[in-house]
Protein backbone atom coordinates (compact mmCIF):
# COMPACT_ATOMS: atom_id res chain seq x y z
CA UNK A 1 0.00 0.00 0.00
CA UNK A 2 2.85 2.41 0.87
CA UNK A 3 4.38 1.74 -2.53
CA UNK A 4 1.06 2.54 -4.22
CA UNK A 5 0.81 5.85 -2.33
CA UNK A 6 4.43 6.81 -2.99
CA UNK A 7 4.53 5.95 -6.70
CA UNK A 8 2.36 8.88 -7.86
CA UNK A 9 4.62 11.28 -6.00
CA UNK A 10 7.72 9.92 -7.70
CA UNK A 11 6.03 10.05 -11.09
CA UNK A 12 4.71 13.57 -10.54
CA UNK A 13 8.17 14.85 -9.61
CA UNK A 14 9.61 13.20 -12.72
CA UNK A 15 6.95 14.73 -14.95
CA UNK A 16 7.36 18.13 -13.34
CA UNK A 17 11.12 18.02 -13.82
CA UNK A 18 10.81 16.98 -17.44
CA UNK A 19 8.30 19.68 -18.27
CA UNK A 20 10.20 22.47 -16.59
CA UNK A 21 13.49 21.29 -18.04
CA UNK A 22 11.97 21.28 -21.49
CA UNK A 23 10.62 24.78 -20.97
CA UNK A 24 14.05 26.07 -20.04
CA UNK A 25 15.77 24.27 -22.88
CA UNK A 26 13.45 25.83 -25.45
CA UNK A 27 13.79 23.10 -28.01
CA UNK A 28 11.19 21.01 -29.82
CA UNK A 29 10.45 17.68 -28.16
CA UNK A 30 7.61 15.29 -27.50
CA UNK A 31 6.89 17.26 -24.32
CA UNK A 32 6.86 20.58 -26.16
CA UNK A 33 5.56 19.92 -29.69
CA UNK A 34 4.30 23.51 -29.97
CA UNK A 35 7.85 24.88 -30.05
CA UNK A 36 8.39 25.87 -33.67
CA UNK A 37 9.94 28.60 -35.80
CA UNK A 38 12.33 30.94 -33.95
CA UNK A 39 12.98 29.05 -30.72
CA UNK A 40 14.99 30.51 -27.87
CA UNK A 41 17.23 33.59 -27.93
CA UNK A 42 19.48 34.93 -30.71
CA UNK A 43 22.60 33.58 -28.98
CA UNK A 44 21.06 30.35 -27.70
CA UNK A 45 18.39 28.68 -29.77
CA UNK A 46 17.36 26.88 -32.94
CA UNK A 47 15.19 27.42 -36.01
CA UNK A 48 12.50 25.26 -37.59
CA UNK A 49 10.29 25.79 -40.64
CA UNK A 50 12.84 28.25 -42.01
CA UNK A 51 12.39 30.28 -45.17
CA UNK A 52 15.32 30.83 -47.52
CA UNK A 53 16.09 34.29 -48.83
CA UNK A 54 16.38 33.94 -52.62
CA UNK A 55 19.82 34.57 -54.10
CA UNK A 56 18.62 37.76 -55.70
CA UNK A 57 15.52 39.90 -55.54
CA UNK A 58 14.29 43.43 -56.08
CA UNK A 59 17.12 45.66 -54.93
CA UNK A 60 19.32 43.04 -53.27
CA UNK A 61 21.74 40.19 -53.86
CA UNK A 62 23.54 37.70 -51.64
CA UNK A 63 27.20 38.26 -50.85
CA UNK A 64 28.03 34.54 -50.84
CA UNK A 65 26.01 31.54 -51.96
CA UNK A 66 26.20 29.40 -48.85
CA UNK A 67 23.86 27.71 -46.38
CA UNK A 68 23.45 30.78 -44.17
CA UNK A 69 20.54 32.53 -45.82
CA UNK A 70 17.69 31.06 -43.79
CA UNK A 71 15.43 32.91 -41.38
CA UNK A 72 11.86 33.10 -40.22
CA UNK A 73 9.46 33.90 -43.06
CA UNK A 74 8.81 37.23 -41.34
CA UNK A 75 12.50 38.19 -41.35
CA UNK A 76 12.88 37.25 -45.01
CA UNK A 77 9.95 39.53 -45.80
CA UNK A 78 11.53 42.35 -43.81
CA UNK A 79 14.74 42.22 -45.87
CA UNK A 80 12.87 41.97 -49.17
CA UNK A 81 10.59 44.94 -48.42
CA UNK A 82 13.39 47.19 -47.18
CA UNK A 83 15.66 46.45 -50.15
CA UNK A 84 12.80 47.02 -52.59
CA UNK A 85 11.96 50.37 -51.01
CA UNK A 86 15.53 51.62 -51.45
CA UNK A 87 15.62 50.37 -55.06
CA UNK A 88 12.39 52.19 -55.90
CA UNK A 89 13.29 55.48 -54.23
CA UNK A 90 16.96 55.59 -55.30
CA UNK A 91 17.57 53.05 -58.08
CA UNK A 92 21.05 52.14 -59.23
CA UNK A 93 22.51 50.13 -56.35
CA UNK A 94 21.86 46.70 -54.85
CA UNK A 95 21.78 45.88 -51.15
CA UNK A 96 24.33 43.14 -50.45
CA UNK A 97 23.11 40.63 -47.85
CA UNK A 98 25.55 38.67 -45.70
CA UNK A 99 24.79 35.89 -43.22
CA UNK A 100 21.33 35.24 -41.78
CA UNK A 101 21.01 31.82 -40.08
CA UNK A 102 21.58 28.18 -40.94
CA UNK A 103 18.59 26.12 -42.10
CA UNK A 104 18.04 24.66 -38.62
CA UNK A 105 19.55 27.55 -36.70
CA UNK A 106 22.11 26.97 -33.96
CA UNK A 107 25.70 28.14 -33.87
CA UNK A 108 27.48 29.19 -37.04
CA UNK A 109 31.12 30.23 -37.25
CA UNK A 110 32.08 33.91 -36.86
CA UNK A 111 28.83 34.73 -35.05
CA UNK A 112 27.73 34.64 -31.42
CA UNK A 113 24.09 35.10 -32.42
CA UNK A 114 22.29 34.42 -35.74
CA UNK A 115 20.89 31.19 -34.21
CA UNK A 116 17.12 31.63 -34.36
CA UNK A 117 16.33 33.21 -37.71
CA UNK A 118 15.89 36.78 -36.44
CA UNK A 119 19.34 38.19 -37.25
CA UNK A 120 20.94 39.27 -40.51
CA UNK A 121 23.94 41.23 -41.80
CA UNK A 122 23.32 43.91 -44.42
CA UNK A 123 26.43 45.44 -46.00
CA UNK A 124 26.53 49.22 -46.23
CA UNK A 125 25.59 51.06 -49.41
CA UNK A 126 28.64 52.69 -51.01
CA UNK A 127 29.43 54.98 -53.95
CA UNK A 128 32.56 55.95 -55.83
CA UNK A 129 34.25 59.20 -54.80
CA UNK A 130 32.40 60.83 -57.68
CA UNK A 131 29.05 59.67 -56.27
CA UNK A 132 28.24 56.83 -58.67
CA UNK A 133 26.40 53.99 -56.87
CA UNK A 134 28.07 50.58 -56.72
CA UNK A 135 27.03 47.14 -55.54
CA UNK A 136 29.25 46.19 -52.61
CA UNK A 137 31.12 42.93 -53.18
CA UNK A 138 32.94 42.75 -49.84
CA UNK A 139 32.96 44.23 -46.35
CA UNK A 140 34.62 47.66 -46.40
CA UNK A 141 35.30 49.61 -43.20
CA UNK A 142 33.83 53.11 -43.11
CA UNK A 143 35.85 55.70 -41.20
CA UNK A 144 34.75 58.79 -39.30
CA UNK A 145 34.96 60.78 -42.54
CA UNK A 146 32.63 58.45 -44.42
CA UNK A 147 35.42 57.06 -46.61
CA UNK A 148 36.43 53.42 -47.02
CA UNK A 149 39.13 51.56 -48.91
CA UNK A 150 38.09 48.65 -51.13
CA UNK A 151 40.91 46.12 -50.84
CA UNK A 152 39.52 44.01 -53.69
CA UNK A 153 39.48 46.83 -56.25
CA UNK A 154 42.22 48.96 -54.65
CA UNK A 155 40.09 52.09 -54.61
CA UNK A 156 38.53 54.52 -52.17
CA UNK A 157 34.76 54.57 -51.72
CA UNK A 158 32.29 56.86 -50.04
CA UNK A 159 29.53 55.82 -47.63
CA UNK A 160 26.15 56.25 -49.35
CA UNK A 161 24.32 57.93 -46.48
CA UNK A 162 21.22 58.68 -48.54
CA UNK A 163 20.45 55.10 -49.52
CA UNK A 164 21.45 53.77 -46.11
CA UNK A 165 19.02 56.13 -44.40
CA UNK A 166 16.21 55.00 -46.69
CA UNK A 167 17.00 51.42 -45.62
CA UNK A 168 17.05 52.28 -41.91
CA UNK A 169 13.84 54.27 -42.26
CA UNK A 170 12.15 51.37 -44.03
CA UNK A 171 13.18 49.00 -41.26
CA UNK A 172 12.07 51.09 -38.29
CA UNK A 173 8.79 52.12 -39.92
CA UNK A 174 7.87 48.54 -40.89
CA UNK A 175 5.27 47.49 -38.32
CA UNK A 176 5.71 43.81 -39.13
CA UNK A 177 9.49 44.01 -38.75
CA UNK A 178 9.44 44.89 -35.04
CA UNK A 179 13.12 45.89 -35.19
CA UNK A 180 14.88 45.21 -31.89
CA UNK A 181 18.38 46.40 -32.77
CA UNK A 182 20.41 47.77 -35.65
CA UNK A 183 23.98 47.12 -34.56
CA UNK A 184 26.29 49.60 -36.29
CA UNK A 185 29.33 51.74 -35.47
CA UNK A 186 28.96 55.12 -33.77
CA UNK A 187 30.34 57.12 -36.73
CA UNK A 188 27.93 55.45 -39.17
CA UNK A 189 25.06 56.04 -36.74
CA UNK A 190 26.02 59.71 -36.38
CA UNK A 191 26.17 60.25 -40.15
CA UNK A 192 22.73 58.70 -40.61
CA UNK A 193 21.10 60.75 -37.85
CA UNK A 194 22.72 63.98 -39.08
CA UNK A 195 21.48 63.26 -42.60
CA UNK A 196 17.93 62.59 -41.40
CA UNK A 197 17.80 65.74 -39.27
CA UNK A 198 19.22 67.94 -42.03
CA UNK A 199 16.53 66.78 -44.43
CA UNK A 200 13.62 67.14 -42.04
CA UNK A 201 12.75 63.47 -41.69
CA UNK A 202 9.86 62.68 -39.30
CA UNK A 203 10.87 63.14 -35.68
CA UNK A 204 9.32 59.84 -34.58
CA UNK A 205 11.29 57.95 -37.23
CA UNK A 206 14.55 59.62 -36.17
CA UNK A 207 13.88 58.80 -32.51
CA UNK A 208 13.23 55.17 -33.38
CA UNK A 209 16.43 54.99 -35.40
CA UNK A 210 18.42 56.58 -32.57
CA UNK A 211 16.95 54.10 -30.11
CA UNK A 212 17.70 50.94 -32.07
CA UNK A 213 21.07 51.84 -33.62
CA UNK A 214 23.83 50.72 -31.27
CA UNK A 215 27.54 49.98 -31.54
CA UNK A 216 28.09 46.59 -29.88
CA UNK A 217 30.71 46.36 -27.16
CA UNK A 218 33.76 44.07 -27.07
CA UNK A 219 34.44 41.34 -27.99
CA UNK A 220 32.11 42.09 -30.92
CA UNK A 221 33.46 44.18 -33.78
CA UNK A 222 32.34 47.78 -34.14
CA UNK A 223 30.17 47.05 -37.20
CA UNK A 224 31.61 49.81 -39.38
CA UNK A 225 31.16 47.68 -42.51
CA UNK A 226 27.57 46.45 -42.16
CA UNK A 227 24.36 46.77 -40.18
CA UNK A 228 23.34 43.77 -38.11
CA UNK A 229 19.55 43.69 -38.02
CA UNK A 230 17.74 41.90 -35.19
CA UNK A 231 13.97 41.72 -34.94
CA UNK A 232 11.92 41.04 -31.82
CA UNK A 233 9.57 38.10 -31.34
CA UNK A 234 5.96 38.66 -32.30
CA UNK A 235 3.10 37.28 -30.21
CA UNK A 236 2.70 34.09 -32.24
CA UNK A 237 6.43 33.42 -32.03
CA UNK A 238 6.41 33.97 -28.26
CA UNK A 239 3.71 31.34 -27.90
CA UNK A 240 5.79 28.94 -30.01
CA UNK A 241 9.04 29.18 -28.04
CA UNK A 242 10.66 32.49 -29.04
CA UNK A 243 12.23 34.25 -26.03
CA UNK A 244 12.08 38.02 -25.71
CA UNK A 245 15.36 39.76 -24.86
CA UNK A 246 16.38 43.38 -24.60
CA UNK A 247 14.23 46.45 -24.00
CA UNK A 248 10.56 46.60 -24.89
CA UNK A 249 9.99 49.72 -26.95
CA UNK A 250 6.60 51.46 -27.29
CA UNK A 251 6.33 50.71 -31.02
CA UNK A 252 7.54 47.12 -30.60
CA UNK A 253 5.29 46.11 -27.74
CA UNK A 254 5.47 42.45 -26.83
CA UNK A 255 2.16 41.69 -25.10
CA UNK A 256 2.24 39.32 -22.18
CA UNK A 257 0.57 36.00 -23.04
CA UNK A 258 -2.94 35.84 -21.61
CA UNK A 259 -3.42 33.56 -18.63
CA UNK A 260 -6.56 32.32 -20.35
CA UNK A 261 -4.80 31.34 -23.58
CA UNK A 262 -4.35 27.73 -22.48
CA UNK A 263 -3.22 25.40 -19.70
CA UNK A 264 -0.10 26.32 -17.75
CA UNK A 265 2.71 23.91 -16.99
CA UNK A 266 1.27 23.41 -13.51
CA UNK A 267 -2.16 22.63 -15.00
CA UNK A 268 -0.58 19.96 -17.20
CA UNK A 269 1.26 18.42 -14.25
CA UNK A 270 -1.85 18.35 -12.07
CA UNK A 271 -3.92 16.81 -14.85
CA UNK A 272 -1.43 13.95 -15.02
CA UNK A 273 -0.98 13.52 -11.27
CA UNK A 274 -4.59 13.72 -10.08
CA UNK A 275 -5.77 10.50 -11.78
CA UNK A 276 -2.81 8.66 -10.24
CA UNK A 277 -3.66 10.03 -6.81
CA UNK A 278 -7.26 8.82 -7.14
CA UNK A 279 -6.01 5.37 -8.12
CA UNK A 280 -3.73 5.28 -5.09
CA UNK A 281 -6.56 6.29 -2.78
CA UNK A 282 -8.77 3.57 -4.23
CA UNK A 283 -5.99 1.04 -3.64
CA UNK A 284 -6.16 1.69 0.07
Amino acid sequence: MARALFAPCILSVSILGALFATGCARSPSSLAPHFTGSIGMPHRGVLTKAAELPREGEGYRLLVRNERHYATPRFVGVVERAAAKVARERPGAMLTVGDLSARHGGKISSHASHRTGRDGDLLLYMTTLEGAPITTTSFVHVGNDGLAFDEDRQRFLRFDVEREWILVKALVEDAEARVQWLFVSRPVRAMLIDWARARGEPGETILRAMDVMLEPGPPAQSHDDHIHVRIACDLDELAAGCEHTGPTRPWVMTPEPSLDDGPTTLDLVLSLVQPLSRDATAAR
